[in-house]
């Protein structure tokens, strides 16, 4: 059976015909075909409409899950009746705004004629600016790339299971690997591609590593059309002075229906540089389940095809945690832009940090960095308590932490409920010892992820 996931070639219409006649033989042996791969169901229930975003050619509209009330939404599972995009319109699904992997089911058709982008960030070019030093933005689903270093300033790794290595002074970065299976089982993106390193210490931070691409399930009970586009690449590395970062992996995209067809374009390719010189991202995986036909446009990845599998899908949403206010300020929904807040005072400064989808008994940690990435203050926060709150006319465990911050950049306590996001830094301005104003980075992710309870 395993010989069903091989890359087979989308050229060889009878290789796809063998393929599929010998499942199909196999299955007959071992007994009656599964009424779910002979008529697929998405299992929509059709709360979230239809999905028809329009405009002139050139659009792009942003993906964002506060405008759907379905009744899986927390979950990022989204029940159409159908989806229908049009040609010249470009939908993001950006790691910005959903965090996660995405679940489209629909109960009717999926018309693709337009693109659906879940491709990675591109890293950052090498700068002399600390306050461009942030990670690249992953598609929804995937993992940020790893961000450069100078002197004692070292690289970081990118983030994800098959995160790439950071540049040394002796090693170059490694590209991010896709982290996942040839099943999509679960539903995971591409890891980011680690930071590049300059070991000339004359204050050039090296540049940052490409985004993995996002992860999505698209799922009909009649058919998926696709001559438009579906992008899960990974993010380039940044422009280089001594030592090239790294691109991202490409991400995961998974069909199924009754019926996949078109000519259009799947693709989930590692992040490159044009011309090449640096580590490229690893493949993502494009995997088909179709009880008839299959795609035979172009596609770029890791290929996949069967029948339809069960969609497993999630019963929760993804563990987050975000800053949402500093000193009674809120801050901005994107965690990649500088400064969040300037803050010029002695007295404590309240941290409002809201996390979702966390065990009760996890231990938060916020780290502070000082303006050379290096950690000045490392504070666990007490948990407060817990309670069930509505989301979406959905219940969900929110827990309740306090933090606060003293004076000299040191981080005391603070108090607030708040969401858990991926890797993201938060960055602001902090008073610092002698009067100067210096830069703190509260960064959550990496951290969060191996020290909240292994999320």
């Amino acid at each position: 059976m395993n010989s069903d996931f091989n890359n087979w070639a989308k050229s060889s219409s009878l290789r796809r015909g063998t393929l599929y006649v010998w499942v199909l033989a196999v299955m007959f042996a071992l007994g009656a075909l599964p009424v779910w791969a002979q008529s697929f169901s998405s299992g929509s229930d059709g709360t979230d409409g239809a999905y028809n975003p329009s405009g002139a050619a050139g659009t792009v509209i942003i993906f964002d899950p506060t405008q759907f009330r379905g009744s899986q939404v927390g979950a990022n599972i989204f029940n159409f009746t159908t989806i229908t995009i049009p040609a010249g319109v470009t939908v993001k699904l950006s790691g910005n705004t959903l965090n996660g992997p995405v679940f489209w089911l629909a109960q009717g058709d999926v018309d693709i004629e337009g693109t659906v982008d879940l491709s990675g960030g591109n890293g950052y070019a090498f700068t002399s600016q600390s306050f461009f030093r942030i990670p690249s933005v992953p598609g929804s689903g995937g993992y940020a790339g790893g961000v450069g270093g100078v002197g004692s300033q070292l690289a970081l790794t990118g983030s994800g299971t098959g995160g790439g290595v950071a540049g040394t002074a002796n090693n170059p970065s490694g590209g991010g690997v896709y982290g996942g299976n040839q099943f999509v089982i679960p539903l995971v993106g591409g890891s980011g591609g680690g930071g590049g390193y300059n070991r000339f210490n004359n204050g050039v931070l090296e540049a940052g590593g490409g985004a993995g691409g996002g992860a999505i399930m698209i799922a009909s009970s009649t058919r998926i059309l696709v001559n438009g586009t579906i992008n899960a690449n990974g993010g380039q590395p940044g422009a280089p002075t001594v030592q090239c970062a790294a691109g991202g992996s490409g991400g995961a995209i998974r069909l199924v229906s009754n019926a996949i067809a078109g000519s259009g374009n799947l693709t989930a390719i590692g992040g490159a540089i044009a011309g090449g010189g640096c580590p490229n991202g690893g493949p993502g995986v494009i995997r088909e389940e179709s009880t008839s036909t299959f795609f035979t446009g172009s596609v770029s990845g890791t290929v996949a095809q069967s029948a339809p599998f069960r969609l497993l899908l999630p019963t929760a949403g993804s563990p987050s945690a975000n800053v949402i206010s500093i000193n009674g300020i809120s801050i901005t929904p994107n965690p990649n832009t500088f400064p969040d807040i300037t803050i010029n005072t002695s007295s404590p400064v309240p941290v409002v940090i809201q996390t979702q989808n966390i065990p009760a008994n996890a231990t938060l940690t916020l780290t502070i960095l000082d303006e050379n990435n290096v950690a000045d203050t490392v504070v666990q926060a007490q948990q407060l308590y817990s309670f069930q709150c509505l989301h979406n006319n959905r219940q969900r465990d929110v827990s309740f932490w306090r933090l606060v911050r003293a004076v000299e950049g040191h981080l005391d306590a603070a108090v607030g409920c708040f969401r858990i996001l991926w890797l993201h830094a938060q960055i602001f301005q902090a008073p610092a010892k002698y009067g100067k104003t210096s830069e703190i980075a509260i960064v959550l992710g990496t951290w969060l992820r191996t020290e909240s309870g292994g999320l």
